[in-house]
């Protein structure tokens, strides 16, 4: 049967394509095609990423797209809490991780978690993130340097000896893997980005090079604001043009008809022919010698400003932002509306957050940092050696989302967690807490209410025992 179905399927040449996004004709003439997502990001994504930077630089929605996207996917950082067995060793981690993140940035222009921020925008703007890992000269700490991700040499490649090649400055294995990273020493516009130095090798194990993988083989990132670049650019010039025609109407106030050339009852600069004048607010001038003051009367801009709204509907779809916070308007928004498009919202966030930002750029540094607490004997450099994965375990929490409705949400997670269906610790780590450290929080306060007689929601704590009265 399979046989005979192989047959019909290679014999038959059908005279119309019964799909019609495969079909020919007059409505798919000169339609684009991509034939190779892959090699279109690497020749196109360096002209992309600048005008994407200029797009957000100059445009406000695309400055505000941006700056939504930064503070929902990584907003004030995603955080780790070590899954280590042993809670003293746990506690440690943790507490030294934190302590570290102020040392965090080879720059010191922030904390780790700003670090993140930065990196983050780069990848979401330019299409991706580099960053190398240095070691303070003073303490020797592990810090990360932020590059300017044009500083991997794009123009380099070439096939190398032992199946070795490199693609735009990645150099990959005989077997397809990445080994290592040829980075320019200046970025571009850098008093250095122009003279004529080699690119220096980093391993793989140095750099942190971050991007969306949109295609197999994809080498390079692809700026995020790609599919609406072109559109965000005709809305600016059409917004442009709205503004500058209001402007000019409101300037131009009528034209004066007068005969006899002679213009009575104005004053002005005479050029000619030509008489330069204005119209003070409330003034009635009387004319003369058959003159004549006609107002200006534009013509309604008509659907204009639905045209607009419906385009930036559709660059906030491109960007998978709601079109609440890429305009910033919440006037036709109401709680079901808001409540759908955030969960869907919330969805694309956390895919990036664990996908992207958490597996390529938080796991290495939490990787770097555990191995440099082995090393200075932070925590026991045998127990680090026979059980390594241990140490490496970790939970990195991202920043939590803020209700749309308290009550209804508290009341539900409430119901969940009752009936089973959800533990308590799920349903803190969504909130972007640790269990951990509510519950000694939580005990800290009851122990302390306790102590000072203190009444938390209706019930009163055992009053503290006082020593018997001398008298």
């Amino acid at each position: 049967m399979i046989v005979a179905a192989l047959r019909r399927m290679f014999s038959a040449t059908p005279s119309r394509r019964s799909l019609d996004a495969a079909g020919g004709g007059r409505r798919w003439k000169d339609a684009p095609v991509m034939r190779d997502g892959a090699r279109e990001v690497a020749v196109s994504a360096a002209t992309v990423a600048i005008r994407a930077q200029h797009f957000v630089m100059n445009d406000p929605n695309g400055s505000r797209i941006a700056s939504a996207l930064e503070s929902n996917i990584v907003g004030a950082g995603i955080k780790p809490r070590s899954q280590h067995p042993h809670e003293e060793t746990r506690a440690r981690l943790n507490s030294n991780f934190l302590a570290w993140t102020d040392e965090a940035d080879a720059d010191r222009g922030g904390d780790f978690y700003a670090l993140q921020a930065a990196l983050f925008r780069d990848m979401a703007v330019q299409g991706e993130a580099l960053a190398i890992f240095q070691v303070d000269p003073m303490t020797g700490a592990p810090t990360i340097r932020r590059l300017h991700p044009e500083q991997l040499d794009r123009s380099k490649t070439i096939r190398l000896e032992n199946g070795r090649v490199i693609v735009n400055g990645v150099e990959f294995d005989a077997r397809g893997g990445i080994i290592a990273y040829h980075i320019r020493p200046g970025a571009p516009g850098d008093t250095l980005a122009g003279l004529p130095f080699h690119t220096e090798r980093y391993p793989a194990g140095e750099v942190i090079h971050l991007f969306r993988r949109l295609f197999p083989g994809q080498v390079r990132g692809l700026s995020w604001f790609a599919p609406v670049l072109l559109t965000g650019r005709e809305l600016s010039d059409l917004l442009d043009a709205m503004l500058v025609r209001s402007k000019v109407a409101a300037l131009f106030v009528g034209s004066i008809h007068d005969p006899d050339g002679s213009v009575g009852g104005f004053e002005g600069t005479q050029s000619g022919p030509t008489l330069d004048t204005t119209v003070e607010p409330g003034a009635i001038r009387v004319e003369q010698n058959g003159s004549r003051l006609d107002w200006s009367d534009p013509p309604d801009a008509g659907d204009t400003t639905k045209h607009a709204s419906f385009t930036l509907r559709r660059i906030a779809a491109g960007m998978n932002v709601p079109f609440e916070l890429a305009s910033g308007d919440y006037s036709g928004t109401n709680y079901s509306s808001a409540r759908a498009a955030l969960l869907e919202f919330r969805r694309f966030c956390e895919a990036i957050q664990h996908h992207v930002i958490v597996f390529g750029l938080c796991r290495p540094v939490w990787h770097r940092f555990v191995n440099w607490q082995a090393l200075t004997a932070q925590v026991s450099t045998v127990a680090y050696a026979t059980g390594r994965r241990s140490f490496e375990a970790v939970k990195w929490l991202p920043p939590r989302w803020a209700w749309v409705d308290p009550q209804k949400d508290a009341t539900a997670a409430i119901l969940e967690m009752n009936a089973g269906l959800r533990s308590r610790s799920e349903i803190v780590a969504e909130r972007g807490y640790d269990i951990e450290t509510i519950d000694r929080e939580i005990a800290a306060d009851q122990a302390r209410a306790k102590q000072l007689g203190i009444v938390i929601n209706g019930i009163t704590p055992t009053m503290p025992e006082h020593e018997p009265d001398d008298a």
